[in-house]
């Protein structure tokens, strides 16, 4: 098990509920291939937390995430978490240097039965490369950072057999499990999908917590703050502090026309307050 990194630390004050944020992949320029606008320019990344850092946000680890959850007296006022799934190449190339250098902790998802292969139910960035079994060893070692499971190829675990979502969970966890020498106890859904008995495996097997993306179902599907390439500082700021966001972006799923205008609202005002 991971120990806490420099940017943790136990909850010491009552607060909100800690914001989970999720990232994807990181890239130096913005991706003209990447129409999921899944990997951040890491220089964003950096000054997203950074903004988090110098306005008072704690940075927490799972450890601390989970007390937070427990022990809501003595959360701290504000804090956040970094969740970064899939396990892309770029997460180690760009994303621990700006982790390790702000002191900032960080769980990273990875579907089993992909290490070292390609992001295969991505259609673009076609092939784009997976984390192999020797850097996900190196990275779950880091004192700061912990690994979680993300499925065992990235299936949508919604409407899935007893079998298939045995594989997707449990084998997929023991797979893991084997590869780091340490059992994982966090899980994160392919896709943020879920379903009842998706929840329950995962409930089964004993994971402390297991994120969804918009959607919140209790412990095991806890829902998060999506943070991609066309967020600027602007509507990043607005996402971690305006209450109930994920609640209203996920209603907007239901009127993808408003969505869009919502969004391109919130990328403009970034770009006139100079927010990149």
């Amino acid at each position: 098990m991971a120990e806490p990194g420099p940017g943790a630390g136990r909850p010491a004050s009552r607060g909100r509920p800690p914001v989970v944020l999720m990232y994807h992949g990181f890239c130096t320029h913005r991706r003209d291939d990447d129409p999921e606008n899944l990997f951040v320019e890491v220089e964003r990344f950096e000054q997203q937390l950074r903004w988090l850092l110098d306005q008072g946000w704690q940075a927490l680890d799972l450890d601390g995430y989970l007390a937070a959850r427990a022990d809501r007296a003595h959360r701290p006022r504000r804090s956040f978490v970094v969740t970064i799934d899939d396990g892309f190449t770029s997460v180690l190339e760009l994303a621990v240097p700006v982790l390790e250098r702000l002191g900032v902790p960080a769980l990273l998802y990875v579907p089993s039965d992909l290490a070292g292969s390609t992001a295969t139910w991505l259609p673009r960035p076609a092939d784009e490369p997976l984390l192999d079994p020797d850097e996900l060893r190196h990275l779950h070692a880091l004192p700061w950072l912990e690994l979680g499971v993300h499925g065992a190829d990235h299936l949508d675990l919604r409407g899935l057999g007893a079998d298939v979502l045995d594989h997707q969970v449990r084998r997929a966890h023991g797979r893991l499990a084997e590869l780091v020498g340490d059992p994982l106890r966090s899980f994160a859904y392919p896709f943020g999908a879920h379903d009842a008995a998706a929840r329950q495996a995962v409930a089964a097997e004993g994971f402390d917590v297991a994120f969804s993306v918009f959607d919140d179902a209790g412990p095991h599907a806890v829902s998060r703050v999506d943070v991609n390439a066309t967020d600027t500082l602007a509507s990043f700021r607005l996402k971690t502090q305006l209450p109930g966001y994920r609640q209203w972006w996920a209603a907007l799923d239901r009127a993808p026309v408003v969505r869009r205008t919502v969004r391109a609202a919130l990328t403009s005002l970034g770009g006139q307050r100079g927010g990149r």
